[in-house]
């Protein structure tokens, strides 16, 4: 694909208020596609009137370059672009560190409707970044790319694990085997240890005893019940071949991971912080290293951390009252794992999360609402540890003001009398 050049003029002058709005002089736009980009580069012209530049240059390697020559030549300060899939990635990477690169959220900058085109995009592009109107989307340093990729795709072999034990339990569950009924992870080793057995033909009932391990021993009868019915000749052969995947997985999973600790190597000293704060273990430190990075000057705030990380509340007023609102959408992945860690924070009895958690199921009525507020409080523990570079410190609980117990004392005084009791007082130094 050959280049095309337009070199246009703009009609349009513009008043003294809007000359006092540009941040930026030189201003680039570009509509990236799959195996072309077009740019829209905005300059200044004679008097108070702009240049409009267009071309169309192709995502190849030596495309790529021309359009950083281009744009090199006509001494561009800022480049602007949608984060479109991944096809955006590769011209960051070639742009990079030769100009101010920013990437924005489609939904932030999208066009107005009925002028839908390529150039046009280029052009409307141009002139946000030319007036600062982008709100930058954050893209990790080069050395957590990699990390990031890594961690996405063990993501995907996870879900792929996932889809193989859902197929695993259809297949037995077509011959009337209900083992899932009794046994809570099939993919455990007492399940593995049966689902072998079903696999190479041996008769169950006699290998039951010895798959079975721990707890699932005092379960035997049920699941030997429940493996009762025939596993015929071709739902066996496709069990065996579930089984095949499922380590093929498995080893790929590990492969990955080993991969992503060795891109981490040389942070980890962040890493252990991490890992010193309630829920997060050494893996999922890893992920939120890869998809953070270590430098938390990307969010000025915690609130802005949290927010991206799409665990904060929703803001929603009105008349000058303030509104429940759904959580905001940011980074799923982020969202996921931290979700994931409020899980096992909230069980450790010794965490101020733990009476946080309890507290927030009574107050909201949903464990799943409970779990997203912890979800955000890790988010900001997580923020203010990394940057102050610190490990994580149980917070000294803050002595309850009379106000609090006098409001605990009558609800529980409240509580007994409901239950036919008659409540007296007397402090304890009182009665001693």
């Amino acid at each position: 694909m050959e280049g095309l050049h337009f070199l246009r003029e703009a009609p349009l002058e513009l008043e003294p208020q809007e000359l006092e709005r540009v941040f930026r002089e030189r201003a680039c736009g570009l509509d990236v596609h799959f195996s072309f980009v077009t740019a829209c580069l905005i300059v200044p012209g004679k008097g108070r009137r702009l240049r409009i530049l267009e071309e169309t240059f192709e995502t190849t390697v030596k495309g790529l370059n021309r359009l950083k020559a281009w744009l090199t030549e006509h001494e561009c300060e800022a480049v602007g672009m949608e984060a479109t899939g991944v096809y955006w990635m590769p011209v960051y990477a070639a742009l990079e560190g030769a100009f101010d690169l920013e990437v924005a959220n489609p939904l932030q900058i999208k066009s107005l409707r009925g002028q839908k085109t390529d150039r046009k995009d280029a052009r409307w592009i141009a002139e946000q970044v030319r007036h600062g109107r982008i709100k930058r989307s954050f893209v990790p340093p080069p050395e957590f790319r990699d990390a990031r990729k890594l961690a996405r795709f063990r993501r995907q072999l996870i879900q792929a694990r996932t889809t193989i034990s859902n197929e695993i339990q259809r297949t037995l569950a077509e011959s009337g085997i209900t083992l899932a009924a009794w046994v809570s992870d099939i993919l455990g080793v007492s399940g593995m240890a049966i689902l072998e057995a079903l696999a190479e033909g041996k008769s169950i009932q006699d290998e039951l005893p010895d798959c079975l391990k721990t707890t699932l021993k005092k379960k035997m009868a049920p699941i030997a019940a429940a493996l009762e019915a025939p596993l015929g000749e071709v739902s066996r052969s496709i069990l065996a071949l579930h089984l095949e995947r499922l380590e093929q997985v498995e080893v790929h999973i590990a492969r990955v991971e080993g991969d992503l600790f060795k891109v981490l190597e040389p942070h980890a000293d962040k890493l252990a912080l991490l890992m010193t704060i309630p829920g997060l273990a050494r893996m999922s430190a890893a992920i939120i290293l890869a998809e953070i990075g270590v430098n938390m000057a990307a969010w000025p705030t915690e609130k802005q951390f949290s927010a991206w990380a799409g665990v904060a509340p929703g803001c929603k007023e009105t008349g000058g009252k303030a509104k429940r609102a759904p959580v905001r959408k940011g980074n799923p992945y982020l969202c996921t794992i931290l979700m994931e860690c409020a899980g096992p924070a909230v069980k450790k009895k010794d965490c101020h999360l733990n009476p946080t958690y309890h507290r927030l199921c009574r107050q909201l009525g949903s464990k799943k609402k409970a779990r997203m507020a912890i979800a955000h409080k890790l988010a900001l523990i997580i923020y203010r540890n990394l940057a102050a570079s610190s490990e994580y410190k149980e917070p000294v609980p803050k002595p309850m003001s009379k106000k609090v117990q006098a409001k605990i004392r009558q609800k529980r005084v409240a509580d007994l009398e409901r239950l036919g009791y008659k409540v007296t007082l007397e402090p304890i130094e009182s009665a001693s």
